[in-house]
């Protein structure tokens, strides 16, 4: 289910919370426009945070601004190039603004990698880590650090697949193999890592 108006949206999260069901929902606009408008609701109705847009090229299509269309990103992205750096680091500093007001208040955010937490230091925000040590460490944990954890070392994941027969049954498959894989894994690596998957 999905909705352009963030007042359905946010009804569709409170239902959807009240009742304990896992379902996905997705707003059509910029996700500046939702993060500030969850960060102003009375209560967090996020658990769980990231930003998987494509910052690597945050001036050439990887960030869409908050504020400006699809089109007019477009246009000051070839025509007025400097313009449209600033309209994406001000839209950053709007973002991570509302992420640290989610945080604030009990919601879990981590880096996918994706240059998130780089391009808003570069923006400006003030996101270092008290102890920083460079201007990497983040007071936002990465994705390897925070949710793989010890996987990798024990030669696993991740994984992802895509099931393009669009049969269910074959994707069932792939699920039972991934399952039969993780009990295996945890038979033999004891509760290491169940812990790993469950932090």
């Amino acid at each position: 289910m999905y909705s352009t108006q963030l007042d359905e949206v946010v009804r569709l999260i409170t239902k959807y919370r009240e009742e304990r069901k896992s379902v996905s929902i997705g707003y059509l606009g910029n996700v500046v426009d939702l993060w500030e408008r969850l960060a102003a609701e009375e209560d967090c109705l996020v658990d769980l945070g990231s930003d998987q847009t494509s910052l690597h090229n945050p001036f050439n299509g990887g960030y869409y601004p908050v504020g400006l269309s699809f089109e007019e990103s477009n246009k000051m992205m070839v025509e007025d190039p400097e313009n449209f750096k600033r309209y994406v680091q001000k839209s950053l500093l709007r973002q991570i603004a509302a992420i640290d007001k989610l945080t604030a208040r009990g919601m879990h955010f981590w880096d996918y990698g994706n240059a998130f937490l780089i391009e808003c230091y570069r923006a400006g925000a003030d996101i270092l880590a008290a102890n920083a040590k460079d201007e990497k460490t983040f007071r936002y944990p990465s994705y390897m650090q925070d949710i793989m954890g010890d996987i990798f070392s024990m030669g696993f994941g991740p994984f992802r697949w895509v099931c393009t027969s669009g049969d269910p049954s074959d994707l069932a498959v792939t699920d039972e193999i991934a399952c039969r894989v993780l009990d295996e894994l945890a038979t033999h690596n004891g509760n290491v890592l169940l812990l790993s998957i469950s932090q």
